[in-house]
């Protein structure tokens, strides 16, 4: 499997908290569909995804180290 972008992590990233929270912002009002939110707010996401993404990759390797 190809691994996933930082750009498509975002927006998964973005997707699976607004299904959590039911679509709606802290003050209920909806949530912005990922195209409408803007760099900023995607850049946040992004790097927030990417993040998360750096630190799976790191566990996967001390473990790979771990079982050699």
């Amino acid at each position: 499997m190809a691994p996933h972008s930082p750009s498509e992590l975002g927006q998964l990233n973005y997707l699976a908290y607004s299904e959590a929270v039911g679509g709606r912002t802290h003050d209920g009002r909806p949530m912005l569909a990922w195209e409408d939110l803007g760099e900023t707010v995607q850049g946040g996401w992004i790097a927030g995804a990417a993040s998360i993404a750096d630190h799976v990759a790191g566990d996967q390797a001390v473990a790979k180290e771990h079982t050699r």
